[in-house]
């Protein structure tokens, strides 16, 4: 691969899957009002995001069945559902679950800093699993800079307050089950089973168990706009699309190179709240935000280029 590819891949992909991640910042609380789900009803949340997951497990399977010939090929053998499931239990179950619970009480720029916080997790944690994705002061201070963005974003923002157990808690916890689901993801891919076959059965399995937990917790969904259920479906799309896209990634790139895109995240959440709420998005204290995270998802990509250029 040119170093020119090498730059760009996976940058491109990576931050076109955090732009549509972005959106679901402003696309959930939309779907939440068009669906009347009080900021109480944890089980009617939870029910949202399993019906949200389970649809774009689909999606992605009907993606899939137009590119590959061999519809065998997306259907999983027996020795793929145990990684599999443990895949579906962090990225999607878990992580879902307990975001759903403490999201509630915890506001969406501070949570922006949690998020952040599980790139740079993610980055430490890679070298643990995976001899090729080594530590280098440029990595670690990639993901220094980028979360000093996203926290001085969220500072101007008015986000900070008192930190609670039953909300930033299981916020951070969420993100680590997100960062946990990341490392596994790269695991599974890695011994030659298919991106959409891994994102597609993750997101089915996930988003099953995430609905009959939400029926369990008295969870209800109801609605007579059109619009909400258009919601609900372009927010299954964009999660099939991009975590079909992600998993690809990351079975061909070292974990850390990829998971540090996720810092953008919490800025392109901001940025189309932002456009749908008719906010200015364009202050200081965004823009800068938005250097300082590019620049550390800078240092952290070229870091692996230079390792790349040296074992060649």
């Amino acid at each position: 691969m040119s170093k020119e590819k090498s730059v760009l891949f996976p940058a491109v992909p990576a931050v076109f899957c955090t732009l549509l991640w972005g959106t679901a910042f402003p696309g959930i609380k939309a779907g939440y009002e068009l669906f009347s789900i009080d900021g109480q009803d944890s089980g009617s949340m939870v029910l949202f995001a399993g019906l949200r997951f389970f649809i774009a497990g689909f999606i992605v399977l009907l993606i899939g069945g137009f590119k590959e010939k061999k519809l065998q090929k997306l259907i999983p053998h027996k020795n793929d559902l145990l990684p599999i499931s443990v895949l579906a239990f962090f990225q999607t179950l878990l992580q879902y679950f307990l975001l759903y619970l403490g999201i509630s009480t915890v506001s969406g720029t501070r949570s922006a800093i949690y998020t952040s916080a599980a790139a740079f997790a993610t980055v430490l944690a890679s070298p643990l699993f995976f001899r090729g994705d080594r530590l280098s002061v440029k990595k670690i201070s990639g993901c220094i800079i980028g979360i000093i963005g996203i926290v001085y974003m969220s500072a101007f923002a008015g986000s900070f307050g008192g930190f609670t157990l039953l909300g930033d808690g299981l916020v951070i916890l969420s993100n680590l089950s997100g960062a946990a689901g990341n490392i596994v993801s790269k695991k599974i891919t890695s011994e030659k089973r298919g991106p959409v076959l891994v994102s597609a059965w993750q997101l089915v399995l996930g988003g099953a168990a995430l609905t009959i937990t939400g029926i369990i917790l008295g969870g209800k969904l109801s609605t007579d706009s059109l619009g909400g259920w258009l919601v609900l479906l372009y927010l299954a799309a964009m999660a099939g699309i991009a975590f079909m896209i992600w998993t690809y990634l990351l079975s061909k790139n070292p974990v850390s190179r990829v998971a540090v895109f996720n810092l953008l995240i919490p800025v392109f959440g901001t940025m189309w709240s932002g456009i749908f709420l008719r906010e200015n998005i364009f202050t200081a204290s965004n823009i800068i935000a938005l250097i300082l995270v590019c620049s550390g998802i800078f240092l952290v990509n070229f870091s692996h280029t230079r390792l790349i250029s040296r074992n060649k």
